[in-house]
């Protein structure tokens, strides 16, 4: 299994219609992806940062995701509240409890 972690540098005060955005537009990005086990969507509001650590159960399912047209429109709406580029890592879970 695999967590997919981005990190995200936002604009003040962004966080909620980003997290808002990403309720209303994850779950039918992901529907078609058997691999795809979940998500969380968590927030520093103090440093105005977004983390996404995404479930996957193969690495390069995420790939697949990652290279989709549908992804990169559902991104692009993401982009304009972005302050940064985008971090990600694919991480290998080693240990879960």
């Amino acid at each position: 299994m695999f967590a997919v972690v981005t990190r995200i540098k936002v604009n003040e005060g962004s966080i909620p219609k980003l997290a808002a955005l990403f309720e209303a537009t994850n779950h039918d990005l992901v529907a078609r992806h058997d691999d795809w086990l979940g998500a969380w969507f968590t927030a520093n509001h103090e440093t105005s940062e977004i983390t996404v650590i995404a479930h996957w159960a193969k690495a390069e399912s995420y790939g697949v995701l990652r290279d989709s047209d549908e992804f990169k429109q559902t991104m692009s709406q993401f982009a304009t509240k972005f302050a940064g580029p985008p971090v990600v890592s694919i991480n290998e879970i080693l240990v879960k409890m």
